[in-house]
């Protein structure tokens, strides 16, 4: 149905791509920005308000990939973006198809991933005038984005979008939204592909000062027990490498908060652990409470990491590194605050102790040598011999049978929390999770994403019931376009976390946390059925509810290469460990 007149279509894209001078439609202009960017895949719902541009995608022979909910397409370019480290680029039609990326966009503004989200409009005749599926997007998305464009001319598209994607991959980077009124994706352009850059974007090498150098090395002398602690920054930066040799030369133990949690192999000599007040572990939380000198390398010291700020702080001095000044000192106070890009620093340090020819102390081995053994003695429980299913052992089970570059996403809630405590991530970019927006129903579109970027690796979205309710109806995107992810779902007939909220803080007075209902047609009271639904989408799925079932079941999911589900009812009454007084010492420990 053509709502603003007949569609025609007088330029080939094909042609349009050669080098040189050309006239193309502003829709056109897009995908072959898009294209020659190295961007092969578009995730989303075409509404006729954004037909033009799913028709120049079409044309290009482009990987569209349809989903139920918009929602989950801008979750999907999202953990494309997170594994690969590129722009995920994600469309949708105006009004409520556009709203719907408004978490999406949130979510990843939030922990800095760049993504492109573009969004039909109606013509530009008719803003402003209560027009069907008319919705003033760009007010909306301006404070969840880096940059948000109201494209109002056909000829504005080169400058806006050769800037937006600079805004983007650059600097702190971001989500991007373009606004594309209809008349202006159909409106006619002259394009000079000279005047575009497409070479892969060589940032300028950033020089840090020698004192600044000097500094940190003479506290790091005076420490007794110096920490490094490792934020989102290091993954997002790619100086993963150089954190492990800056480490393994200086010998002092590596801390990550929840973003950096696979900045550093967690079975590593050095790795202390997570730190934290719900994502943390023991042997973390011990290792930063016992230090004298924390180097926070691209990290925010969010609330959630430090507890309560003068607690976190006292007794400690504090060096932060991080490419956003306006991070330093925003919540910690410092010593020494350094505004840099981290491969840049973690580059110039390293190169630094080389030339200085550090050498650990003897002190200093020694206190690695101990850190095993209270790695050993700190370490959670994961084995029960108690039915209904342990959670904790769960999650065991799952990492023991996953490949080492395995992919896992993540929701939010206690399914979360349990997983950051007990999931060990190896590999940069496979601990995948919604961090400072904690948006559940986003693992799934995630795990999408990853997948459809690393076809050959494992990826797993590992999540509660209550999550899955929330992106149930991807089973069917899965099926559709054959994306063989696994989904385990941990199934307690609960809002787990706020049920345990509700017991621990309100004397358990509990109320809209309980999710059993009798399900008459399948026969039991656990309410939905997600097997039975799965199945019901055409993905494969089975039922777990013993320690020694979940092996199989996930060695079955995984030779089928089709998406499967896999439901493991666990113990509604199992809690994780979180503090309740808001401080890393005041954890209580809960199975």
């Amino acid at each position: 149905m053509a709502l603003w007149g007949n569609e025609t279509n007088d330029t080939r894209l094909t042609e349009s791509l050669a080098a040189g001078r050309v006239r193309m439609t502003g829709a056109q202009f897009l995908a072959a920005f898009l294209a020659k960017k190295g961007v092969s895949q578009i995730y989303g719902i075409p509404g006729a308000a954004i037909l033009p541009f799913y028709d120049a995608v079409r044309e290009l022979n482009m990987e569209s990939y349809n989903v139920r909910h918009e929602q989950a397409a801008i979750f999907m370019a999202d953990g494309y973006s997170r594994a690969t480290g590129k722009v995920g680029v994600c469309a949708a039609t105006s009004g409520p198809g556009a709203t719907n990326f408004l978490t999406g966009l949130y979510s990843a503004y939030s922990d800095s991933v760049p993504l492109l989200a573009l969004t039909g409009q109606v013509p530009t005749s008719l803003i402003g005038k209560d027009s069907f599926q008319e919705a003033p997007m760009v007010e909306m998305a301006r404070p969840v984005t880096k940059a948000a464009y109201l494209v109002e001319k056909a000829g504005d598209l080169p400058r806006i979008l050769k800037e937006g994607w600079e805004l983007a991959t650059t600097g702190k980077k971001g989500p991007i939204l373009l606004d594309l009124p209809l008349d202006v994706q159909k409106g006619l352009v002259e394009v000079d592909w000279s005047e575009f850059d497409f070479s892969p974007p060589q940032p300028p090498r950033q020089e840090i000062a020698q004192d600044t150098l000097n500094t940190i090395l003479s506290m790091l002398y005076e420490a007794k027990t110096p920490t490094l602690l490792a934020g989102g920054g290091i993954v997002q930066g790619n100086a993963a490498e150089l954190l492990r040799e800056t480490a393994e030369l200086l010998q002092i133990p590596v801390v990550s908060s929840l973003m950096g949690k696979d900045a550093f192999p967690n079975d590593h000599p050095l790795y202390g652990g997570l730190v934290g007040t719900m994502c943390q572990t023991p042997l973390g939380n011990k290792t930063i409470l016992e230090s004298d000198l924390i180097i926070n390398l691209g990290g925010r010291f969010d609330g959630r990491g430090t507890g309560d700020s003068q607690r976190f702080q006292s007794g400690r001095k504090v060096v932060h590194v991080n490419l956003d000044n306006r991070e330093l000192s925003r919540h910690i106070s410092t010593e020494l605050a350094v505004a840099a890009d981290i491969r840049d620093f973690l580059e110039h340090f390293l190169a630094f102790l080389r030339d200085k020819g550090f050498i650990p102390t003897p002190q200093a081995r020694q206190r690695i040598l101990d850190l095993q053994e209270e790695r050993i003695r700190l370490a959670r429980r994961t084995k029960f011999d108690t039915l209904p299913l342990k959670p904790q052992q769960a999650i065991a089970e799952v990492r023991e049978a996953m490949a080492r570059d395995g992919i896992l996403t993540l929701d939010c809630g206690i399914s979360q929390i349990w997983a950051t405590q007990l999931f060990e991530a190896y590999v940069p970019r496979s601990f995948l999770i919604t961090g400072r927006a904690g948006t559940m129903g986003w693992g799934l579109g995630a795990a999408l994403g990853a997948k459809l970027a690393y076809p050959d690796r494992q990826v797993v979205n590992l999540l509660g019931d209550a999550s899955l309710g929330m992106s149930l109806q991807e089973l069917a995107t899965a099926a559709k376009h054959n994306i063989p992810v696994v989904v385990v779902v941990l199934n307690n007939s609960l809002f787990g976390l706020i049920r345990q909220q509700q017991n621990l803080l309100f004397e358990q007075r509990c109320i809209s946390t309980d999710l059993e209902y009798e399900n008459h047609v399948q026969g039991h009271s656990r309410g939905l059925d997600f097997v039975a639904t799965a199945r019901g989408m055409g993905v494969e799925a089975e039922l777990v509810d013993g320690p020694d079932q979940i092996q199989g079941a996930l060695a079955r999911a995984f030779s089928q290469n089709r998406p499967y589900l896999i439901e493991v009812l666990v113990d509604p009454l199992a809690q994780c460990s979180v503090s309740l007084d808001g401080t890393l010492t005041g954890v209580l420990e809960l199975e």
